[in-house]
């Protein structure tokens, strides 16, 4: 039983990272285009519905990737700090996201995240592997 609830928040977690990561982009873009005197009043919700589509497998299937390393070292980190169990998880998710993009702009030499051409949009995809570590840690609890 243990198997599928790791499993499900696993998947979960996963579900979090896209959803977030991908309108996280996608607002970064179109503010990017803004700033340029592009109009897109109205366009948010459509970009992000078609950004989740479009991106969100490829980008769901490559943190899925990190989080199985991060989250298999946060189990073993956490056990020196079982009461940071849930700080260890979300930092395992932000470092993992931050990791991923990072290494696919170094082998690809491209930023493979437009969102995330800048500092501020980096920081934000990486939030958004610290919230799905949060969502990972919160739904499956330590065993005492």
């Amino acid at each position: 039983m243990r198997v599928v609830n790791i499993t499900v928040a696993f998947i979960i977690a996963v579900l979090t990272v896209t959803v977030l990561g991908t309108a996280s982009h996608s607002i970064f873009v179109l503010n990017d285009l803004a700033a340029i005197g592009v109009n897109v009043e109205g366009q948010y919700l459509s970009s992000i519905l078609n950004d989740l589509v479009g991106m969100g497998p490829l980008y769901g299937a490559l943190m899925a990737i990190g989080f199985v390393i991060a989250f298999i070292a946060a189990h073993f980190v956490q056990r020196l700090a079982p009461s940071l169990r849930w700080f260890v998880y979300m930092v395992a998710g932000a470092v993992s996201v931050y990791v991923t993009l990072t290494v696919m702009g170094i082998l690809f030499d491209i930023t493979p995240i437009a969102g995330a051409r800048s500092a501020l949009g980096m920081a934000f995809q990486a939030g958004a592997g610290a919230m799905a570590g949060l969502v990972f840690a919160l739904m499956t609890p330590r065993r005492d």
